[in-house]
Order: C-alpha cells, then sequence, then structure tokens
C-alpha cells in the first residue's frame, strides 16, 4: 500500500519533479504489446491452445525429451546456443545424421509416449493402415478382453470441471469390435462417458461428454467394449468453454484484461529451429488439424501437432481486436549458416504466399485456401523479417532483408516492415554493423521502419537501464548509421530472465526501464515482455509472464504492473524535470502523458506514473503549476510493496496485483511516498 506522506524536506528536495506542459513526443499506440512465442514451456500446445490430448496423431514417436526429463532444455540463452553449437558441429562431424536437423533425434517407432496400456492391452503404432496420408501413424490397440484399452494423461494431468461438456473427435475402425467406451477418468472414476460404435472402415466419430464432477488431475481412456483389435488416430478433446473452440478460457482471459494493441507471432527461436526440417512452416500449418503432419520443434526439444497454425494465430489476433505482427522465416535457422542467395527465392514467395492466404480474396490460391479452412480475409499490416538474425551483411542477413522486402513492398506498398538482429548487451551497448538498416559489407542502407531491440538483463540492471534511450539518436553508433538516421526501436523482447526470480522485485525494476521507454517516446514505438506462456511442468525458460498447470494459473507481479503503465498511455509525453537518482542500484521515475478529451470541450487527461525501485519510503513530490486548472484524483492504481521477494503461485495467485490507494492532492501538488519497490498510476483532468 501506499504509506502516510511523510514530509520530510531534505528528501523531498531530492526527489522533486517538474511536470511541464510542453509536449515531448507521440506515444504510440502499440507502446505496450506482446509477444507469444508460440511453443516454448509448452505455452502453445499444452498451455494456450486448449487440446487436452497429449500426442494425438500419434506421429510423436518418442520425439521429445521433455516427457522425461523438463530440465532437459533450461539455461540461460549463451547455454542454450553453445548447446545448438555443439550439436550442429557434431552433425556435421559424424555425417551421420540421416538428413536430420541438428538436434533433432531420429523417430522411435516403438513410442507411442504418453499413452498407457489400460487392463492388459497391446499397444504398438503402424503405419500400415491410417486415414491421412500426411499423418501416416495410428495406434493399434489390441484387447485380449472386454473393457481394455488406453490412457492419455494429457500434459502433466487434465482438468475437467462440473458440469462442463468435452467434445471429442477421434477417427476409429476395428474389424471385430463393434463400439469403443471413451471416458472421462480422475482417480480411477469415471465423471463422463460415452459408447460410439465403430465399423470396419475409418470414420470420424464426435461426441460431447459432460462431466459429472471436477478433477485437477484426470486422463481420458479408451476401452473396446469386447475382446479385437481398434485402431485410432488423431484423438482429440477440448473444452466446451474453450475461446473460440481453440483456446483455454482462464488464459485467454488474462490477455482480454490486458488488451494489448499488437502481438508479434509465432517466434522466436521457434520461427527458425535449428534447419529446414524443424523451422515454423506455416503451409504445413494450415488446412485441416488431422491432415497436418507436425513437426519436431528442435529450438525447445518437443513435438508439435501444428494445431496452433497460421490461421489459429491470426483468429487469436482478431478475437482480441489486436494488430498481428507476424514473423517471416529468412532463411537462417539457430547455429547455421545462410542459404545463398540464389537459392533463396522460395523464402521471398513463402513470405508473399504468407500474405495472400492472410489478407486475399478468395480468387487468389491461397486465400481460396484461407476460405476453405473456414475464415474470411484478415488484417496484416506489419510483418518482422527474421528474430535475432545474425551474419550480418551482403551474404547474410542484408542480402536476404532486401531480397524480401524489394518484394513486399513491391505487392503490399503500404505495408510497414521491422528489421531484426540486434540484441542489447548487458552495459547497453550494441553492434549495428552490416545490419540492413546501417548498410556496410558492400551494400546501402536499406528502408527499415523500426528495428527490433531485445534485452535480458538482472533486476538492478534493468532498472538502470532507465536511461538506454536517452541519447539513442546522438550515439556513435547511430551517427554512422545512414546519415544519422536512426530508426527508431520495437523492444519486443525484455524482461529480468538473467536472474530469472518472478518476485515483486522485478516486475518493478521492469517497470523502471518501461517508463525510460515512455520518456523516450521518440525511439521506442513498442514494448513486449518474453515469454509469455509457461506450463510449470515443463518449463524451458525461466522467467515468464503467466504460469499454470493443468488446473491453475497466475501472473508475474510484472503483468500487473504492465497492466497499470498501458492503462494510463496517453497521446504524447510531457516534459519532466527530474533532480537527482539515488545511489545505485536505487531508482525512481516520473513519466507524464497527456491524451486529448473525447469530443469537443470534454477535459483531456493527464497520467502521471510514479516507479520506486530500491529506496523505502521514498518521498517524491510532483509540481503541476503548468497546468492551471489541473484536477488531480484522490485514488491511484498501485502495484508494489516493502518486501521485494515476494512472488505470486499457483497456490497463492493474487498476493501481488493492482490496488486502488488514496492520494492527497493539494492546490497543483501531489506528494506521495512510496514503498521500498513500487509503481503508482493516476489520472487528472483538464481543459486543454
Amino acid at each position: 500500500m501506499l504509506l502516510p506522506t511523510v514530509a520530510v524536506l531534505a528528501t523531498l528536495a531530492q526527489n522533486m519533479v517538474t511536470i511541464t506542459n510542453e509536449k515531448a513526443a507521440d506515444l504510440m499506440p502499440n507502446h505496450y504489446s506482446m509477444f507469444w512465442e508460440t511453443e516454448v514451456n509448452f505455452g502453445g500446445e499444452g498451455g494456450l491452445y486448449a487440446e487436452l490430448v497429449w500426442n494425438r496423431d500419434f506421429e510423436a514417436l518418442g520425439r521429445g525429451d521433455q516427457l522425461a526429463d523438463p530440465a532437459a532444455h533450461r539455461g540461460t540463452r549463451a547455454e542454450r546456443r553453445k548447446q545448438l553449437r555443439a550439436a550442429a558441429a557434431a552433425a556435421r562431424a559424424d555425417g551421420a545424421d540421416g538428413g536430420l536437423d541438428p538436434n533433432e533425434p531420429p523417430a522411435n517407432f516403438s513410442s507411442y509416449t504418453p499413452w498407457e496400456a489400460v487392463g492388459g492391452a497391446a499397444l504398438a503404432v503402424q503405419n500400415a493402415t491410417a486415414p491421412f496420408e500426411t499423418n501416416p501413424m495410428a495406434l493399434q490397440l489390441t484387447a485380449s478382453e472386454p473393457n481394455t484399452g488406453v490412457l492419455n494423461p494429457g500434459y502433466w494431468g487434465m482438468s475437467f470441471k462440473q458440469a462442463v461438456a468435452y467434445k471429442l473427435s477421434l477417427y476409429a475402425m476395428s474389424p471385430n469390435v463393434s463400439s469403443i467406451s471413451v471416458q472421462l477418468v480422475c482417480n480411477g472414476a469415471v465423471v463422463g462417458s460415452e459408447l460410439i460404435g465403430i465399423t470396419p472402415k475409418w470414420n470420424l466419430w464426435e461426441a460431447s461428454i459432460m462431466a459429472s464432477s471436477s478433477c485437477a488431475d484426470g486422463a481420458l481412456q479408451v476401452l473396446a467394449s469386447t475382446a479385437g483389435v481398434v485402431y485410432l488416430d488423431h484423438v482429440s478433446l477440448f473444452p466446451g468453454d474453450a475461446v473460440l473452440g481453440l483456446f483455454r478460457a482462464d488464459l485467454m482471459q488474462y490477455l482480454v484484461d490486458f488488451k494489448p494493441p499488437m502481438i508479434r507471432v509465432p517466434g522466436g527461436n521457434y520461427l527458425e529451429g535449428t534447419g529446414p526440417r524443424s523451422r515454423w512452416q506455416w503451409k504445413n500449418s494450415v488446412g485441416p488439424r488431422q491432415q497436418r503432419s507436425g513437426h519436431y520443434n528442435t529450438a525447445w526439444g518437443y513435438w508439435v501437432t501444428d494445431g496452433v497454425g497460421l490461421r489459429e494465430l491470426l483468429l487469436f489476433c482478431q478475437y482480441l481486436e489486436t494488430e498481428p505482427l507476424l514473423s517471416i522465416y529468412t532463411g537462417y535457422s539457430m547455429g547455421q549458416t545462410y542459404p545463398p542467395l540464389n537459392e533463396s527465392q522460395v523464402y521471398v514467395d513463402e513470405c508473399l504466399d504468407l500474405m495472400e492466404y492472410a489478407t486475399g480474396n478468395s480468387s487468389t490460391p491461397w486465400g481460396r485456401q484461407r476460405e476453405l479452412d473456414g475464415s474470411g480475409p484478415f488484417v496484416v499490416k506489419r510483418l518482422e523479417i527474421g528474430n535475432e538474425e545474425r551474419q550480418q551483411g551482403k551474404e547474410g542477413y542484408a542480402g536476404h532483408y532486401q531480397m524480401i522486402t524489394a518484394a513486399v513492398r513491391q505487392r503490399y506498398p503500404g505495408i510497414f516492415l521491422v528489421a531484426s538482429g540486434i540484441v542489447v548487451a548487458t552495459d547497453g551497448g550494441r553492434s549495428s554493423s552490416g545490419l540492413p538498416c546501417v548498410g556496410g559489407d558492400g551494400m546501402q542502407p536499406q528502408q527499415c521502419d523500426v528495428w527490433d531491440e531485445h534485452t535480458y538483463d538482472t533486476p538492478d540492471t534493468m532498472a538502470a537501464n532507465l536511461n538506454l534511450y536517452d541519447n539513442y539518436y546522438n550515439a556513435s553508433f547511430c551517427q554512422t548509421i545512414n546519415g544519422g538516421k536512426c530508426p527508431p526501436v520495437f523492444v519486443l523482447e525484455y524482461g529480468c530472465h538473467n536472474a530469472p526470480t518472478p518476485d515483486l522485485m522485478a516486475g518493478v525494476a521492469e517497470g523502471v526501464f518501461l517508463l525510460g521507454t515512455e520518456i523516450n517516446a521518440d525511439v521506442v514505438h513498442a514494448t513486449a515482455f518474453a515469454a509469455l506462456f509457461v506450463n510449470v511442468r515443463g518449463q524451458q525458460w525461466g522467467y515468464n509472464l503467466i504460469n499454470f498447470n493443468a488446473s491453475n494459473v497466475f501472473a508475474l507481479p510484472s503483468y500487473y504492473v504492465q497492466r497499470i503503465l498501458k492503462a494510463g498511455l496517453g497521446d504524447y509525453t510531457v516534459m519532466t524535470n527530474r533532480t537527482a537518482q539515488p545511489p545505485s542500484p536505487a531508482k525512481w521515475a516520473v513519466a507524464a502523458s497527456v491524451r486529448a478529451g473525447n469530443g469537443s470541450g470534454a477535459p483531456a487527461s493527464l497520467f502521471v506514473k510514479v516507479a520506486n525501485y530500491g529506496t523505502p519510503n521514498a518521498v517524491i513530490s510532483m509540481d503541476f503549476a503548468a497546468f492551471g486548472n489541473l484536477q488531480l484524483p484522490r485514488t491511484g492504481a498501485y502495484v508494489g510493496g516493502t518486501n521485494g521477494t515476494i512472488e505470486n503461485t499457483l497456490s497463492a495467485p493474487h498476493t501481488v496485483g493492482i490496488q486502488q490507494v488514496t492520494l492527497n492532492p493539494q492546490a497543483n501538488r501531489m506528494q506521495v511516498t512510496m514503498e521500498t519497490y513500487s509503481v503508482l498510476v493516476f489520472e487528472a483532468t483538464f481543459q486543454p
């Protein structure tokens, strides 16, 4: 809570801020956006994608060591890249990779994990008979007696809710069994079931199964009614309350409440993979889901069915009324080299076809495919070319960027293109040599609407990055770029991942950094935290915004900090004259912005944001005399506490959240006393 005001003149003089009515810079509406790397931490399949059955197509074939050890792919970014480089070198050295990408395991045709036999049934995967050429594997269930079969435990348990119907679909056939019983089970008890008649030919069977009671650790089982052989494929179960029939409702609610203006999808390292087989290929992710081939996600080490395909991502953004920023594969995969330019036209065509699928009418081939998939045209105005690209220069990223963007701009002249490739060093340093926006290596600077910077640090360094963009346009690296014309910045990955403690201290440190991006709104046009989702049973990235298991969910303190900062986003910033900072690592910041009134004569809003990182009982006084007739509020939105180590958990999800606190304004002045780790946002009004 906000502490009582303390009249300490020395402190008051030190922490004095004058809020002027002088416009500083326009704030972009995309400032508080999100990044969903679709498949990391089982945040897509096993998470937001509401499918409850793991390995529904029987195509995983043992590929995915997270089944046995979710910690296998944890580690810092540097450690992760070192592993990938070592795997790539080993594959090249032994020459026995069998055409597999680095880190891609061979298929194990005896594995049907995580499916389990029930009652002594014999299980095997086989491809002698299957309903889909693109998914050749099916499960053969041999029942030696009635009521034996197979069980799927889901992604570390299935959650069933009483009185919710679960949508079942499966393909089945049998030469000698006439029916199967499909059951929702919990601790051995059946909480819902459906008897399905089957035939000697493959058919799709669908049913709605009502759960009679709630269960946090359930499973789905399929039992043969008599002894015999049953073949199964694409066994799917979605909760009836899934948003659009696709997305887990409780996780989606966090995004609905946040209202992100833009979401970057699908990656991230997931976009790149470690080679051409294991990268995200959007053309394999459209069409009927049961016909999608799936692929091994080498970036994060588990099999995905490609259930979250391009159309699903566009539907996701459309539902949230948010703008999609689609990431485009350039030919670069993690730890690899770019293909030669004369072999890269395929990536240009792939990008153009993606835009045609998303936005084209039904007279175009890919627009017609989207219509067959069940959707009309979507609105896509922005693309990001690549992700954290390496090997800058004319044979690397710059050359591939030029090749792709020239074709895209010719066909879509108004498209907004984001250049990738910069990771800000811990000390704030940047290496820009050879980037497409910069030129060099025999190339002229190219058009970059913005470029994307990523920054991960400890809480202390993240708070110190309050000033990261203060001198951006005047910095020496920027003055060497295209006559000093640096592009503005999207910071589309940031977070305290380098000290992955999901506590209040980290959230407030990020809040201080975000106020720095608002103060420098002429430089920073969008921000997005990473990573977004994590199933805590399959965690790979150490620090994630929305955390869940099969039945529960919580958000980091950072989520609530971002929410109140976003709610107080104005149209433009105003100048603030601030005094010296306290001794490091403590930081405090004040930012202010104005939003125009809604209609003629309506009052305008002045949003004021205060963040305190590390100073106990920090007294901050603000002077608003420049606004004259300002009406200061008596309440504000607040996230904070004296103990920076408090955090939310699955069992205590609301330890840190948004509070409404009382303020005590006095004649164009506001004095607040902030707890040690805290962020405050309030709204005043005035007649412009």
